[in-house]
Protein backbone atom coordinates (compact mmCIF):
# COMPACT_ATOMS: atom_id res chain seq x y z
CA UNK A 1 0.00 0.00 0.00
CA UNK A 2 1.17 3.38 -0.53
CA UNK A 3 2.98 5.66 2.09
CA UNK A 4 -0.09 8.52 2.78
CA UNK A 5 1.15 11.82 2.89
CA UNK A 6 -0.44 13.83 5.52
CA UNK A 7 -0.06 17.71 5.97
CA UNK A 8 0.08 18.83 9.35
CA UNK A 9 0.21 22.07 11.34
CA UNK A 10 1.24 22.23 15.20
CA UNK A 11 0.26 24.35 17.18
CA UNK A 12 1.81 25.56 20.83
CA UNK A 13 -0.67 25.18 23.67
CA UNK A 14 2.17 25.16 26.30
CA UNK A 15 5.78 26.63 26.63
CA UNK A 16 8.78 24.27 26.26
CA UNK A 17 12.21 24.47 25.93
CA UNK A 18 14.72 22.54 24.89
CA UNK A 19 18.94 22.35 25.53
CA UNK A 20 19.49 23.47 21.36
CA UNK A 21 21.74 27.19 21.42
CA UNK A 22 24.15 27.83 24.10
CA UNK A 23 23.49 31.80 25.51
CA UNK A 24 24.76 33.64 28.49
CA UNK A 25 24.31 31.40 31.92
CA UNK A 26 21.86 28.22 29.55
CA UNK A 27 20.55 27.73 26.75
CA UNK A 28 17.72 28.79 24.49
CA UNK A 29 15.51 27.03 21.72
CA UNK A 30 15.79 27.22 18.28
CA UNK A 31 12.73 29.18 17.53
CA UNK A 32 12.23 28.18 13.58
CA UNK A 33 11.68 24.91 13.83
CA UNK A 34 10.61 21.37 15.52
CA UNK A 35 12.82 19.03 15.06
CA UNK A 36 10.93 15.41 12.85
CA UNK A 37 12.37 13.65 16.02
CA UNK A 38 10.69 15.64 19.00
CA UNK A 39 7.31 15.19 16.90
CA UNK A 40 8.03 11.54 16.14
CA UNK A 41 8.43 10.15 19.50
CA UNK A 42 5.77 12.94 20.66
CA UNK A 43 3.23 11.20 18.16
CA UNK A 44 4.16 7.58 19.16
CA UNK A 45 3.73 8.37 23.04
CA UNK A 46 0.15 9.78 22.54
CA UNK A 47 -0.71 6.84 20.41
CA UNK A 48 0.32 4.43 23.29
CA UNK A 49 3.29 2.89 20.69
CA UNK A 50 5.66 3.83 23.61
CA UNK A 51 6.76 0.61 26.55
CA UNK A 52 6.53 2.24 30.06
CA UNK A 53 10.01 1.06 31.78
CA UNK A 54 12.04 2.12 34.81
CA UNK A 55 15.15 3.18 32.82
CA UNK A 56 15.62 4.67 29.81
CA UNK A 57 16.68 2.26 26.94
CA UNK A 58 20.05 2.80 25.13
CA UNK A 59 19.69 5.41 22.40
CA UNK A 60 19.11 3.77 18.59
CA UNK A 61 17.19 6.36 17.02
CA UNK A 62 17.41 4.46 13.60
CA UNK A 63 15.99 1.09 15.42
CA UNK A 64 13.02 3.00 17.47
CA UNK A 65 12.14 5.06 14.22
CA UNK A 66 11.64 2.27 12.23
CA UNK A 67 9.80 0.44 14.36
CA UNK A 68 6.81 3.61 14.03
CA UNK A 69 4.42 3.23 11.13
CA UNK A 70 4.83 6.43 10.59
CA UNK A 71 8.02 9.19 9.21
CA UNK A 72 7.53 13.08 10.08
CA UNK A 73 9.17 16.01 8.52
CA UNK A 74 11.07 18.85 10.03
CA UNK A 75 7.92 21.57 11.36
CA UNK A 76 8.87 24.78 10.47
CA UNK A 77 7.57 28.48 11.03
CA UNK A 78 8.21 31.82 9.46
CA UNK A 79 7.34 33.60 12.35
CA UNK A 80 10.14 32.36 14.66
CA UNK A 81 9.46 33.68 18.72
CA UNK A 82 11.38 33.08 22.26
CA UNK A 83 9.64 34.17 25.45
CA UNK A 84 12.37 36.47 27.20
CA UNK A 85 15.51 34.37 29.09
CA UNK A 86 13.70 31.85 32.45
CA UNK A 87 15.93 31.13 35.40
CA UNK A 88 15.46 27.48 36.38
CA UNK A 89 17.02 25.87 39.49
CA UNK A 90 18.61 22.37 39.69
CA UNK A 91 18.56 21.27 43.13
CA UNK A 92 21.78 19.49 43.47
CA UNK A 93 20.91 18.48 47.09
CA UNK A 94 17.64 16.86 46.29
CA UNK A 95 18.56 15.77 43.29
CA UNK A 96 22.22 14.42 43.52
CA UNK A 97 22.28 13.91 47.22
CA UNK A 98 25.55 16.08 47.89
CA UNK A 99 27.74 13.00 46.04
CA UNK A 100 31.82 14.20 45.82
CA UNK A 101 31.63 14.24 42.30
CA UNK A 102 28.71 16.79 41.82
CA UNK A 103 30.53 18.92 44.19
CA UNK A 104 33.43 18.51 42.01
CA UNK A 105 31.63 19.31 38.86
CA UNK A 106 29.43 21.85 40.12
CA UNK A 107 32.73 24.04 41.76
CA UNK A 108 34.31 23.96 38.75
CA UNK A 109 31.48 25.58 36.71
CA UNK A 110 30.64 22.53 34.63
CA UNK A 111 27.00 22.06 36.29
CA UNK A 112 25.18 24.75 37.44
CA UNK A 113 22.58 25.04 40.07
CA UNK A 114 20.99 28.22 38.06
CA UNK A 115 20.58 28.28 34.88
CA UNK A 116 18.54 30.15 32.47
CA UNK A 117 16.48 28.53 29.56
CA UNK A 118 14.30 30.29 26.89
CA UNK A 119 11.30 28.48 25.90
CA UNK A 120 8.96 28.82 22.73
CA UNK A 121 5.80 30.36 22.96
CA UNK A 122 2.26 29.42 23.43
CA UNK A 123 0.17 29.91 19.79
CA UNK A 124 2.84 29.72 17.89
CA UNK A 125 2.23 27.53 14.38
CA UNK A 126 4.58 25.65 12.57
CA UNK A 127 4.16 23.20 9.22
CA UNK A 128 5.26 20.37 8.80
CA UNK A 129 4.06 16.36 7.65
CA UNK A 130 3.35 12.96 9.13
CA UNK A 131 4.11 9.94 6.16
CA UNK A 132 1.79 7.08 6.97
CA UNK A 133 3.45 3.64 5.86
CA UNK A 134 1.50 1.69 4.10
CA UNK A 135 -1.88 3.91 4.35
CA UNK A 136 -1.50 3.81 8.50
CA UNK A 137 -3.35 7.65 9.48
CA UNK A 138 -2.30 8.72 13.05
CA UNK A 139 -5.43 10.43 13.04
CA UNK A 140 -7.98 7.68 12.31
CA UNK A 141 -6.16 5.70 14.18
CA UNK A 142 -6.65 7.18 17.14
CA UNK A 143 -10.05 7.82 15.68
CA UNK A 144 -9.71 11.64 16.45
CA UNK A 145 -9.55 14.52 14.03
CA UNK A 146 -7.07 16.40 16.49
CA UNK A 147 -4.21 15.03 18.19
CA UNK A 148 -1.79 16.51 21.49
CA UNK A 149 1.41 14.81 21.92
CA UNK A 150 3.91 16.32 24.28
CA UNK A 151 7.49 17.61 23.56
CA UNK A 152 10.01 19.58 25.40
CA UNK A 153 12.46 19.32 28.10
CA UNK A 154 10.98 16.77 30.50
CA UNK A 155 8.02 16.46 27.95
CA UNK A 156 6.85 19.93 29.36
CA UNK A 157 5.09 21.11 26.55
CA UNK A 158 1.87 20.19 24.45
CA UNK A 159 1.52 20.43 20.70
CA UNK A 160 -2.04 20.08 19.00
CA UNK A 161 -1.90 18.81 15.69
CA UNK A 162 -4.39 18.91 12.95
CA UNK A 163 -4.39 18.43 9.14
CA UNK A 164 -4.38 21.30 6.81
CA UNK A 165 -3.93 21.50 3.24
CA UNK A 166 -1.31 20.49 1.52
CA UNK A 167 1.87 22.38 1.28
CA UNK A 168 5.82 22.01 0.60
CA UNK A 169 8.32 20.47 3.68
CA UNK A 170 11.64 19.95 4.87
CA UNK A 171 13.06 16.75 5.90
CA UNK A 172 15.77 16.14 8.33
CA UNK A 173 18.97 15.48 6.35
CA UNK A 174 20.75 13.81 10.07
CA UNK A 175 17.70 11.37 10.24
CA UNK A 176 17.61 10.33 6.59
CA UNK A 177 21.73 9.02 7.07
CA UNK A 178 20.81 7.26 9.53
CA UNK A 179 19.10 5.14 7.04
CA UNK A 180 21.87 5.20 4.85
CA UNK A 181 19.88 8.04 2.70
CA UNK A 182 21.81 10.94 1.28
CA UNK A 183 19.80 14.44 1.21
CA UNK A 184 21.19 17.71 -0.26
CA UNK A 185 21.76 20.03 2.84
CA UNK A 186 20.24 23.51 2.67
CA UNK A 187 20.89 24.13 6.24
CA UNK A 188 22.81 23.23 9.16
CA UNK A 189 21.83 24.12 12.44
CA UNK A 190 22.54 20.99 15.09
CA UNK A 191 24.56 17.72 14.31
CA UNK A 192 21.15 15.87 14.75
CA UNK A 193 19.31 18.48 12.77
CA UNK A 194 20.04 19.74 9.87
CA UNK A 195 17.54 20.55 6.83
CA UNK A 196 17.12 19.63 3.36
CA UNK A 197 15.62 21.60 0.07
CA UNK A 198 11.96 22.12 -0.09
CA UNK A 199 10.19 19.07 -1.45
CA UNK A 200 6.94 18.79 -2.51
CA UNK A 201 4.30 16.11 -0.91
CA UNK A 202 4.97 13.44 -3.24
CA UNK A 203 8.21 14.06 -3.54
CA UNK A 204 9.02 13.79 0.10
CA UNK A 205 6.62 10.62 0.50
CA UNK A 206 8.17 8.80 -1.92
CA UNK A 207 12.01 9.80 -0.29
CA UNK A 208 10.99 8.43 3.31
CA UNK A 209 9.20 5.46 2.28
CA UNK A 210 13.07 4.21 1.90
CA UNK A 211 13.97 5.05 5.58
CA UNK A 212 13.59 1.55 6.50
Amino acid sequence: MKTVAISVTARTLSPFAYHSLMVQSGTATLPELLGDRAVAFGLAAALGMTAARVGLPKKNYRKHLAAMPYRTSVFTTDTPRLLPPLTRRLNLDAEAGLQKKIQDVAKKGNLKDFFRIQEIPPDQVFKGAVFGLDGFDPFEYAGQEKLIIRVGLHRGGMLLLEKTGEHSVRLNVSTAALFKRELAMERYYLHGLQLSPLFDMEDAAEEVTQWK
